[in-house]
C-alpha cells in the first residue's frame, strides 16, 4: 500500500556555520584516512607485492564502484522514509569504518596463508568496506544535502576535499615512514589501522552535526512500487539521462587510474615507497584545485567541473604514454588528482539538482545503479594491460574520456538553467 503525504515548500534553511565546519572536518580527516591507504597508489602496490596480477590490480576500483553502488537502489527508498537523517547515519557510518580494520588484520597475516586465499581475503574485506559505504551514502548526503544550502554545497564538498589534501600531503609522508620503517606486511597492515583510527576521529564530527526536520516523503511506497517508479524517472527527465551516458562514459575510462603507480614502478625501476610520493603529488594537487573547483560550481554550476574532469582524465593518460623520465611521470598523479577531485566537487552535488529534495535519495541510487557496471572497464582494462601493455589501456582510458566531454558539451544542460526541476516537482 503506497502512503502519500503532502509536500509543501519549504523556506531556504538558514546558514549553520557549526554544521559546515564539522561536515567540512568530517570530510578532511576521512580523506586523509583514505590518503594513507589510497586506492590509486598504494592499493594496486600491495596487490602487486601479494602475488596479484593485473587483472587483480584491474579489480580495485571495479569491486569498489560496484560495491559501493549497486546496493544504493535497496538502501534509497528505505533512507527517504524519515525526515530526520542523522541516527541513520551514524548507525551506517560506524558499520562503514569496521571493514578498514579488518583489512589490517587480515593484510598482517598474509603470509600466513597462500596467495590465493590472501587475496580472497582482501578483496572481500575490500568489497565490504565498499558496499557499507554504500549503505551509508544516499542518508548521508541527504543529511548533507539538507543542512547545507545549494549554493554553499560546491564550497562545502571543495573545502572538504581541499583540507583533506592538506592532512594527505602528511598522509603520504606517513605512507613513505611506514614503508621504510615496517617490513611488508606488517608495514601495509599499520596504514590500515591508522587509516581506521582516523575514520573514527571523523566519525565524531557527525555525531555533532545538528538537524531539524525536513521535507517529507512526496510518497511512501512499497519496495515493489519503488523499483516500478524508477523507469518513470528515466522516461520523464531526459537531461538526466543524457547526464547517466556521461556518468557512465567517465566511470569506464577511470579504468586506467588503478596502473598508473605500478607502470611508473616498472617503468622507472622504483622502490614500492614511491607509493608514497605519488600520494604527495596527488594531495597536493588537489589543494590547488579544489577551492577553485567549488567557486566555480557555486558561481556557474556543476556542469563545468565534470567537462574539466574529462579532460584532465585524457590529460593524465596521456602523460603517462609519453612520459620519458619520473619527474615528468609525476604529472600523471597531479591531472589525476584534480580529475577525481572536480569530480568530487560535483558529481552528487549535480544529482541533487536534477532532483527535488524528497527523492535525492533515489536519483543518487538509480544513478550509481545504472552507471556503476561500466567499473567493469576495469576488468577490461587488466585483459588489455595484460595483452597489450599499459599503454593500450591508457589509450582506451583517454579515448573515453573524450567521449564524455563531447556528450556532456552537446546532450547536457546545466541544471540550474533548465526547468526539468521544476517539472519533476510534480508526481506521475
Amino acid at each position: 500500500m503506497v502512503d502519500f503525504a503532502m509536500q509543501t515548500p519549504e523556506p531556504p534553511r538558514p546558514f549553520s556555520k557549526w554544521n559546515f565546519a564539522a561536515n567540512v572536518c568530517d570530510g578532511a580527516l576521512f580523506s586523509l584516512a583514505l590518503s594513507l591507504v589510497s586506492q590509486q597508489t598504494l592499493l594496486p602496490v600491495l596487490v602487486k607485492k601479494m602475488g596479484g596480477s593485473n587483472v587483480a590490480v584491474g579489480l580495485i576500483p571495479v569491486l569498489w564502484t560496484a560495491g559501493f553502488n549497486f546496493p544504493l537502489i535497496f538502501v534509497a527508498n528505505f533512507a527517504q522514509r524519515f525526515d530526520r537523517k542523522k541516527n541513520f547515519v551514524l548507525i551506517t557510518a560506524l558499520a562503514q569504518r569496521i571493514p578498514w580494520l579488518l583489512l589490517a588484520v587480515i593484510v598482517f597475516f598474509l603470509e600466513a596463508v597462500s596467495v590465493q586465499t590472501g587475496l580472497l581475503l582482501f578483496f572481500t574485506a575490500f568489497t565490504l568496506a565498499a558496499i557499507t559505504g554504500s549503505i551509508n551514502l544516499p542518508v548521508w548526503f541527504d543529511l548533507v544535502a539538507k543542512i547545507t544550502p545549494v549554493d554553499m554545497r560546491g564550497r562545502l564538498f571543495a573545502l572538504r576535499m581541499m583540507l583533506g589534501a592538506v592532512l594527505g600531503v602528511f598522509g603520504g609522508w606517513a605512507v613513505i615512514r611506514v614503508l621504510q620503517a615496517f617490513t611488508y606486511p606488517e608495514s601495509f597492515a599499520l596504514l590500515f589501522a591508522l587509516a581506521f583510527g582516523v575514520m573514527m576521529v571523523s566519525y565524531v564530527f557527525l555525531v555533532v552535526l545538528q538537524e531539524e526536520n525536513g521535507a517529507r516523503l512526496l510518497r511512501r511506497q512499497t519496495f515493489k512500487m519503488h523499483v516500478l517508479h524508477l523507469p518513470r524517472i528515466l522516461r520523464r527527465e531526459r537531461n538526466f539521462r543524457n547526464f547517466l551516458v556521461a556518468d557512465a562514459l567517465l566511470i569506464a575510462s577511470t579504468m586506467s587510474g588503478a596502473f598508473y603507480a605500478v607502470n611508473a614502478l616498472e617503468k622507472f625501476s622504483l622502490t614500492e615507497a614511491y607509493a608514497g610520493t605519488f600520494t604527495i603529488v596527488m594531495t597536493c594537487s588537489m589543494i590547488a584545485g579544489n577551492l577553485f573547483f567549488g567557486y566555480l560550481a557555486d558561481r556557474f554550476g556543476h556542469k563545468i567541473n565534470l567537462s574539466l574532469s574529462t579532460v584532465f582524465t585524457a590529460a593524465a593518460c596521456l602523460i603517462a604514454l609519453f612520459a620519458a623520465s619520473i619527474q615528468i611521470y609525476l604529472f600523471v598523479f597531479a591531472a589525476w588528482a584534480l580529475a577525481i577531485g572536480l569530480n568530487g566537487v560535483s558529481r552528487l552535488p549535480i544529482i541533487a539538482e536534477f532532483c527535488p529534495e524528497a527523492e535525492r535519495p533515489t536519483y543518487i541510487a538509480l544513478t550509481n545503479m545504472i552507471t556503476a557496471p561500466f567499473a567493469l572497464a576495469g576488468i577490461a582494462g587488466g585483459w588489455i594491460a595484460n595483452r597489450f601493455g599499459y599503454d593500450a589501456v591508457f589509450i582506451s582510458a583517454a579515448l573515453l574520456a573524450l567521449a564524455a566531454a563531447v556528450w556532456l558539451k552537446l546532450r547536457v544542460e546545466e541544471p540550474r538553467n533548465s526547468v526539468t526541476q521544476a517539472a519533476g516537482l510534480m508526481l506521475d
